[in-house]
């Protein structure tokens, strides 16, 4: 069997972005977090041009995976999963580039807000989405395991609950949790909404963006196992 498998250019994107806009709002808030790791100049410049580039790729490969499925030999319903939430978070990166390179230097808490309120209603119910995506793959093994010949997670191929609740509570759980607390954490003065946003999307982001990143090598050996006669690589 072969898979047409771009979900790790999206996994990798996806959680560079969610790691980004905390901090980006971390930026705005003039306040200073732990791991900021980002310069505190309020210039919209750079925060357009890199949710721009974020923005494309989710955008265009999740509107790919949404009408094309390209998962589907292995499993039917994983490009929902995973091609539909992305596409949406795209857009809203889009629109976010577009309107911080229109509002030029420096960053207006204030002024940002006031756009952010509607546009989070959006990600509140992509926080809905993710939930019950996060819902579907505990309930229905929608991950399951990967195939025995992959690297390193095909290890795991015989124990699927692990991978599977991996994904259901680190990254889809977790990332959900930061997008219902969105509305609430871009509010004046909000310090506990503002903290669970920030946490929950920097370990949800880091992990999705460590795994993706990860696959870009076990999806290859696992192609070079299926595909070879010689020896196969657990590592």
């Amino acid at each position: 069997m072969r898979l047409i498998m771009f979900n790790t250019t999206m996994g990798v994107a996806a959680g560079v972005a969610l790691l980004l806009v905390p901090r980006f709002w971390a930026v705005v808030r003039g306040d200073h977090p732990p791991l900021l790791l980002v310069n505190r100049d309020r210039a919209a410049g750079g925060w357009a041009a890199t949710f721009g580039v974020l923005g494309t790729i989710l955008t265009s490969l999740g509107f790919v995976m949404t009408v094309w499925h390209p998962l589907a030999p292995a499993k039917d319903y994983i490009d929902t999963i995973f091609g539909e939430p992305t596409l949406i978070l795209g857009v809203l990166l889009l629109a976010a580039a577009w309107h911080l390179a229109r509002t030029g230097d420096p960053l207006d808490p204030d002024r940002l807000r006031t756009a952010l309120s509607p546009a989070s209603w959006v990600v509140f119910w992509l926080g809905i989405i993710l939930a019950w995506c996060a819902a579907a793959i505990a309930r229905f093994n929608a991950v399951g395991s990967a195939p025995a010949e992959e690297p390193i997670t095909g290890l795991l191929h015989d124990y699927p609950m692990i991978e599977n609740l991996f994904f259901a509570i680190v990254l889809y759980g977790l990332a959900a949790v930061g997008c219902l607390a969105f509305p609430f954490a871009i509010r004046p003065n909000s310090r506990v909404a503002w903290q669970l946003m920030y946490w929950s999307w920097t370990v949800s982001g880091v992990a999705f963006a460590l795994f993706s990143a990860m696959n870009f090598y076990t999806h290859t050996g696992l192609l070079v196992n299926l595909g070879t006669e010689g020896p196969d690589f657990p590592w």
